[in-house]
């Protein structure tokens, strides 16, 4: 039972700040220093890194923290609280990777199928590079993209959400891949028309992928993929606040969205009421695009029954979502040694590379755990609004963090919650 928010004085050295805390009374903190995140957390309130955030960690079996400070709602002055609504973007990423590895336990599809088997038109996509005279040259696919390629965003496509960072990312922009209205099969003929920015399987690029990933998995189910999501996911895991739109009874507890500027303040871009004028917000109506890389919202108690079941193995509460080894192989480096990044989050010292669905920590360094808390085998994902969690299953735990904005850069909290959570959950040797 939740309990409900109170007031909480900050200490001295955090100002005389008055923040909201919430708890919940069924956390077991065992051996856990609640303390001690409860002050890195409000900390992060308090000094304006962020306006709220809320967090949980699960250690051997069970939760053993779990907090919420700051606003949801800075306009209005509503609190963060544990049920708490948010947009949780690519954090959907890891659950259709899940949809995609038990639609192969079925033999329902190959990771080694093509891609043009389930979506013929994308067989005719042309591989784009620059000619000696300087002018587009394009190129047919080397080889068909594949099931696994999307899996790793290796299949060659872009995106469209890093503004003009290439010329192939303004297309992808100008392309409408996003357009609320439309459905995935539409969005597959427009992106049917785009080129790609590599040939398949040669380079990383974090791109529309996953996208087309829910678009097969409507292929080869013959339902629409918010269907499969409710009933391979959603259903059997008790994952009742998590789906493509805010439910009536969820719009109070909405969180507004804000992007960081470059002076550190932040801006409301969201508003997370339906008559406000601010209002670009699509998540609170049913659309016809459901994003299988982006478009969920989701709680903090959702997602890690999510969370948990990847821990367990792909059992949650005697429902077998995935089996252990399909687990294992989600959660191991399907890229290589030799792996081209074409973002600077992966590879080299970032001591990180890629599995289905999340990357993987394949190095590490006493550094990196004391600063990052990044210890090899994790696996897991962020949200384009800093939503972040990881499964780190030598520890037999996991994380998850909540915050709603947009910046540049992964805020210092996230390195610090991680960092504190695996000092409090490593298992000694």
């Amino acid at each position: 039972m939740m309990k409900p928010c109170n007031m909480k004085k900050a200490t001295t050295a955090m100002t005389a700040a008055v923040l909201m805390a919430c708890s919940d009374a069924t956390v077991q903190e065992g051996n856990f220093d609640k303390a001690a995140m409860d002050t890195l957390l409000s900390n992060a309130v308090v000094s304006k890194e962020v306006i709220g955030v809320s967090a949980l960690v699960f250690n051997k079996g069970r939760t053993v923290y779990k907090g919420a400070f700051g606003q949801r709602d800075r306009e209005r002055d509503k609190p963060v609280e544990l049920d708490t609504v948010w947009r949780i973007y690519s954090m959907t990423k890891p659950i259709t990777s899940v949809i995609i590895m038990d639609l192969q336990e079925e033999g329902k599809l190959s990771l080694q199928d093509p891609v043009s088997k389930y979506i013929p038109e994308l067989a005719n996509m042309q591989v784009t590079s620059l000619g000696e005279d300087g002018k587009p040259k394009f190129t047919p696919q080397a080889r068909p993209m594949t099931i696994e390629d999307l899996l790793l965003h290796r299949a060659g496509l872009g995106y469209g959400i890093f503004g003009d960072m290439t010329p192939i990312e303004t297309l992808y922009a100008k392309a409408g891949l996003f357009e609320p209205s439309e459905t995935l099969e539409t969005k597959m003929t427009k992106l049917s028309k785009l080129p790609l920015l590599a040939q398949p399987g040669k380079a990383w690029y974090y791109s529309y992928a996953i996208d087309v990933l829910g678009r097969i998995a409507e292929v080869v189910t013959e339902q629409r993929f918010g269907d499969i999501m409710q009933q391979r996911i959603f259903d059997p895991l008790g994952m009742s606040e998590t789906g493509f739109y805010v439910k009536p009874n969820q719009v109070d507890r909405f969180t507004n969205n804000y992007i960081l500027k470059k002076d550190g303040t932040f801006k409301l871009i969201e508003d997370n009421q339906e008559n406000s004028t601010l209002n670009s917000n699509t998540f609170l109506t049913q659309n016809a695009f459901q994003s299988g890389g982006g478009g969920l919202v989701s709680t903090l108690d959702d997602y890690a029954k999510f969370a948990q079941m990847m821990l367990d193995g792909g059992i949650y509460k005697g429902h077998r979502v995935l089996e252990d080894a399909t687990v294992k192989t989600m959660m191991s480096d399907h890229m290589g040694d030799n792996a081209k990044f074409l973002f600077p989050w992966l590879g080299g010292e970032t001591n990180t590379s890629f599995g289905y669905g999340g990357s993987v920590v394949i190095k590490e360094t006493p550094e990196q755990i004391k600063r990052r808390g990044r210890g090899i085998g994790q696996w897991g994902w962020s949200g384009a609004a800093r939503t972040t969690f990881w499964v780190d299953k030598r520890n037999e735990s996991f994380g998850i963090i909540m915050l709603q904005f947009f910046s540049e850069q992964d805020p210092k909290i996230h390195d610090d919650f991680r960092a504190l959570a695996y000092e409090q959950t490593q298992n000694s040797e």
